[in-house]
């Protein structure tokens, strides 16, 4: 998986919504971004976050192809 930054502000933008969000699960999602951008494999994140490889690339592929809107 080879995800990178698509703006340089898009890491401190999901750094606020990490401590904006209230729902867990959301946060997770961002979470996988954050380390997926940090060049992370999908191992190490599945088991950092406890998700499984579906939820890692689901969330990691919506902000590849739709930024932090995604």
């Amino acid at each position: 998986m080879n995800i990178v930054e698509r703006q340089p502000e898009h890491v401190e933008q999901l750094d606020q919504l990490i401590r904006s969000e209230k729902d867990a699960e959301q946060r997770d999602r961002v979470r996988v971004v954050i380390l997926a951008i940090a060049q992370n494999i999908t191992k190490d994140i599945q088991a950092t976050l406890r998700r499984s490889r579906a939820f890692v690339q689901r969330w990691t592929y919506a902000y590849r192809n739709g930024a932090v809107a995604g």
